[in-house]
């Protein structure tokens, strides 16, 4: 265990170096190509949950703009003290604050993780994802907790990285919630259950 824990601390140190190190111009591309596939998985009617993408994560600022202009709810996470998320509305910057970790998040009313279940995708944000879809994430466990309460067969959750960051070295635990699908600036990707972990 305390090796899986070490691997994974390691591996997190060194993804977000590299997303630190990406060139601007880089950034941006891999950005607008991410959200042009974006694009062209959403349809008008649907209700995601997504992420507000920070500087250095997939999707930049023009992420949730092309979510909320394509699907009729979006859905925005807040953390909450106690390690949970809960999930408001997006309608919008202008109804949107500072949340309690630096990140934007809509200010409307809340609801808990069980209104995932109501969503056709949920876009989860990673460091990394392992090609059988387990998601390194920053460490605080928010969207593990999160997607371990969605009933099977409902939301399609899908892991959203750059290309280089699908990698076979990402450890996995029990408690780890896999994704179904991989989203990239390349092409969405299904998980494939048992490849090598």
């Amino acid at each position: 265990m305390e090796a899986e824990v070490s691997a994974k601390s390691a591996l997190r140190t060194e993804l977000v170096e590299a997303r630190r190190a990406l060139p601007e111009d880089q950034r941006a591309s891999l950005n607008a190509a991410l959200v042009s596939q974006v694009e062209h998985l959403l349809k008008p009617g649907m209700t995601v949950a997504a992420y507000n993408p920070l500087p250095s994560e997939p999707g930049g600022p023009g992420f949730i703009t092309v979510l909320s202009s394509l699907c009729d709810t979006v859905y925005l996470p807040i953390s909450l003290a106690d390690g949970a998320l809960a999930w408001s509305i997006y309608r919008g910057p202008e109804e949107t604050t500072l949340g309690r970790l630096g990140i934007s998040e809509p200010a409307g009313h809340r609801e808990d993780s069980s209104i995932l279940a109501s969503c056709d995708y949920i876009f989860a944000p990673a460091l990394a994802v392992h090609p059988a879809g387990f998601r390194l994430g920053k460490g605080a466990g928010y969207y593990d907790r999160a997607l371990a309460q969605l009933p099977a067969g409902t939301a399609t959750v899908v892991g959203v990285v750059y290309s280089h960051e699908i990698r076979s070295d990402v450890p996995a635990q029990k408690h780890d919630v896999p994704v179904e699908y991989i989203l990239t600036e390349n092409a969405l990707l299904p998980a494939v259950p048992g490849s090598q972990v």
